[in-house]
Order: C-alpha cells, then structure tokens, then sequence
C-alpha cells in the first residue's frame, strides 16, 4: 500500500514542505499570490529534483519521473517515503515526459536533441532513442493504437511513434509552436496546441491527416481531454484562460478565467475538476467544469506540468521550473464547495511602478525608467529558469 492512503501521510498537521513559495514581503518570490485553500486540499510534500523539471509521469509501482530539461535527466522520487530516489540521463533539454504501463517504458521529449528517449524504468536505462522533428516539446499516448504523438514546436508538426516497435511511422503538419499534444480514447481523435498561432490541431488518428483547426485565446501551452463528458480543455497561458470545446462537435462551450500565466493542466479521474498550474503567481487551482474554482493552494515558483496519481486520484503532482522540485497535492473534496473561493489579489496589484534602472543593451548606458514619464512603453521579461 502507498505512503499516501488515508491514514500513513498527508495530514497538514504533519506535512513536509520543504522550499515552497513563501509570502510576499517574506523574502521569496514577488509573484507569489497568497493562496485560499480549502481544509480538504493541502500540499503534504515538497521533493528537490533537479533543474527546470516540466513534465511529469509515474509507473505502475508508484515511482513519480519529473524531466528535468535543464539537468538533461529525468529525476526519481519515491512518493511512498517524499525522498529524491535516482536520475537517469537522457537527451538535452528533456520537457515532457509519458510512461507505458504496458512496456514498463518511460518516453521523454528530448528538445535541444530533436529525439525522444525511451527509458526501460526496470534498469533505468536508455532502451533506444527516436528522432523526431525540430524541438520536439509535448507527448501523449494513444492506448487503442499503440502510438505516441509528439508535438515539435521548431518544426511545425506532429510526429508518430510505434510504441512497440519504437520507431517514427509517420508526421502530420501542424502550425508553428506544436507543443502539448492530448489524445481523445476511442473517438479517434489527437489534439495538438500550437503556441505562437493561437490554434489547436485535431487529428484523425487513424489516417495521419489534420482534420480540423480550433481558435483558442493566445499561448495556448497544454490541452488534455475529459473523457467522462468528450470535452477538450485548452490552457492559453498569456490571457490566462481554459477553452472547453465539445470533441464531437468542435464547438467553443466557453472560457474559463484562471490566475496569472497558466501552464500545467491535467483532468481530475471522476471528470468533474481541473487541475491548473499557475506560472505566474505558484499556486495549484482546482477549478469545476463550469468555471467555479474549488480551491487555490501554494506550490513551488513557476509550476508547469501537472498530473493526476493514475492510482491514486485523490494525488495530483505538480513540477515546479522555478524552485526544482516536485510538490504533492492532497486533494479530498468530494464535490464542489458550497462557498465562493476567496482569493486575496496580491499586494503589489494597484501600487506604483517602482524605480530601476537598467543597461541599454546597444550602448550599455544606464537608462532609468524616468526616461520615459508619461509616455507608453513595453517591458519584456525572459523568463530564464
């Protein structure tokens, strides 16, 4: 039995976090927005692992594989003991990652090497890896036709991959930014989001051949499907927004506002909650179907990939770019809350621009932000973690 049934670990009396967020004011990250939890979901742990950690899986034993792509490795954590349990090597800049229950195999998207890894989890090894397009950054498993379909963000396209066989068998056109890639079980049908064109690309999974085009709010960067209601959920990270499109029809059924920046997204079992990442203010919202956030809870900085304990449920996994670590959610709300959330907006929101000065980047002058009183300007922040 795992660590994390009822009962062995995950009360908040007894929770371990070790370097989460702390409040703003307290010395940690200015983004970080207090969060509004409810008594029934708390973060009973918090795992280093290693740099940049994106996608996340885990295998029939329980074992939690976080891609770490600036380590260019996957990490190990033993959820039953929340202890850092190995890393396994693999391509450059590993983003998302898949396990096979079938082959006990793990599947990373290995960007800066233009491949996917294939990983025997038995010897934690590197099997064979696969090459693919041009930086390849979303995975997704299709059980009815044994494939994985990998989406290439530099190379415009979808790739397919036997997942017996391990080898390439195919590539379908998608747009520029081809990212997070979400398979639709027995409707024959994957969906790929495209970054910098604002759209979605719906495969037909049996012919290999794009077979319609979703518009969806700007930076779409996950998508996952439900598939107790056929409805296909859509992350636009820059207006920060969930899409829900009916699968049969393709039509829009409406938007979902959700905190600052999203990027992780995964479907909770029963079908009834989302789980959402936010990258902009490190918390983990649990959001109803309808739009209703059930509850808000404090991650690691810069959450990204989210996933759901297949074994479980009440389990969700939450990979934290900015602070490398992995941190585990308890979530036992039975239902939707009878209450609105409330959720403080952060402090900073309605105070003056504070004074900086920073190096023009052509002369290597110091410019101060008086320079440019009274008058429209842009501020572009790299993200670099």
């Amino acid at each position: 039995m795992s660590a994390l049934q009822d009962g062995e670990i995950g009360t908040p009396a007894d929770s371990t976090h070790v370097g989460g967020p702390s409040e703003p004011g307290a010395g940690g990250p200015a983004c970080v927005v207090p969060s509004a939890p409810r008594g029934d979901v708390a973060v009973v742990g918090e795992v280093a692992v290693g740099l940049d950690p994106e996608g996340v899986a885990v295998d029939a034993e329980g074992l939690a594989y976080t891609a770490c792509s600036r380590s260019n490795a996957v990490s190990v954590v033993d959820l039953r003991t929340l202890e850092p349990a190995g890393t396994i090597a693999v391509g450059g800049e590993p983003i998302d990652i898949v396990y096979d229950r079938q082959t006990n195999r793990l599947f990373t998207a290995d960007a800066r090497s233009d491949q996917v890894s294939v990983v025997d989890v038995a010897t934690r090894s590197v099997l064979r890896t696969v090459a693919v397009g041009s930086y390849p950054a979303g995975l997704a498993i299709d059980e009815d036709s044994r494939r994985l379909y990998c989406g290439n963000t530099m190379g415009s396209s979808v790739s397919v991959i036997d997942l017996d066989r391990l080898e390439c068998v195919g590539s379908v056109t998608a747009e520029l930014g081809a990212g997070a890639v979400a398979v639709a079980p027995g409707l024959g049908r994957a969906y790929c989001s495209n970054f910098m064109t604002s759209s979605v690309t719906v495969l037909d999974t049996a012919e290999l051949e794009v077979v319609d085009r979703l518009v969806v709010g700007e930076g779409p960067c996950a998508v996952a499907v439900n598939p107790t209601s056929h409805e296909l959920y859509v992350v636009s990270s820059l207006v920060s927004t969930v899409a829900r499109f009916d699968i049969t029809t393709g039509a829009l059924l409406g938007e979902l506002p959700v905190p600052n920046a999203p990027v992780g997204l995964a479907v909770g079992t029963a079908g009834d909650r989302l789980y959402v990442g936010n990258r902009g203010d490190g918390t983990l919202s649990v959001l109803g179907i309808d739009g209703q956030e059930w509850a808000r809870v404090a991650v690691g900085a810069a959450p990204g990939g989210v996933f759901v304990h297949p074994d479980e449920p009440h389990i969700v996994l939450v990979a934290n770019a900015g602070s490398g670590s992995l941190t585990v959610v308890e979530d036992r709300q039975a239902a939707a809350p009878g209450t609105v959330l409330d959720v403080r907006r952060h402090p900073l929101v309605g105070r003056k621009l504070p004074d900086f000065t920073l190096p023009d980047l052509r002369t290597r002058r110091a410019r101060h932000r008086r320079e440019w009183a009274e008058k429209k300007y842009i501020l572009n922040f790299f993200a670099s973690w």
